[in-house]
């Protein structure tokens, strides 16, 4: 360990300071000249079509630049190649409370809620589902259509003999366990900067 700088050495915590006292600046805390706010619009249904998005009314209101859609964003991503199902807002379907719907773009965030609050989503429910095991019963209103019983991934791993191992076993111990999925490094920012390439006349956005 005596090569390495950093690995296996203590390290002051330089910052700990800022935290401890909230002098710490932190993205949410900071503001810059013709900034705008961009506030997104959730789902209050765990599982529903979209059957329609009325944003007319938020647009007429006085500071709101834009109210972007999934339909203005419809690509696909995902932290795992077999997981490629995400979209940054929801296209045709809500998928859990809280799903992203809309984004509105505004002067200011008060102005940017009370867009939130003009915009009309009209909701289509569909089962909800809350259970795994109950989830991949299901035979209709898969969360995705393409994948049945509502299951993302299906695999095995097999290493050695393991039908010889129990046979060699002086004991067998035979349990149940469920263990959660797991997205490394997933820190879920509340708020984030962005500077458009485009020219706006707004160069700055900061979401929340």
């Amino acid at each position: 360990m005596s090569d390495f700088s950093v690995i296996g050495k203590p390290v002051a915590l330089i910052d700990s300071a800022g935290k401890t006292t909230g002098a710490g600046k932190y993205t949410d805390d900071l503001s810059l000249p013709g900034m705008l706010i961009g506030k997104i619009l959730h789902s209050p249904y765990p599982h529903a079509v979209i059957k329609r998005i009325d944003s007319t009314r938020a647009l007429a209101l006085d500071g709101v630049v834009g109210v972007v859609t999934g339909q203005d964003a419809p690509n696909k991503y995902g932290i795992l190649p077999v997981g490629h199902d995400e979209t940054a807002l929801a296209v045709d379907k809500v998928r859990y409370v809280g799903d992203n719907v809309a984004c509105v773009v505004a002067e200011s965030e008060s102005i940017a809620e009370r867009g939130m609050e003009l915009i009309d989503v009209e909701y289509d429910p569909l089962p909800a589902y809350f259970d795994p095991e109950e989830s991949m019963k299901a035979t209709s209103d898969f969360i995705h259509p393409e994948k049945p019983n509502n299951i993302e991934k299906d695999y095995h791993h097999v290493f050695g003999d393991p039908d010889q191992g129990f046979r060699e076993a002086a004991y067998i111990l035979e349990g149940r366990y469920l263990a959660n999925e797991v997205t490394h490094a997933a820190m879920e920012p509340h708020s984030t900067f962005w500077r458009s390439s485009l020219r706006l006349r707004r160069a700055r956005l900061k979401l929340r």
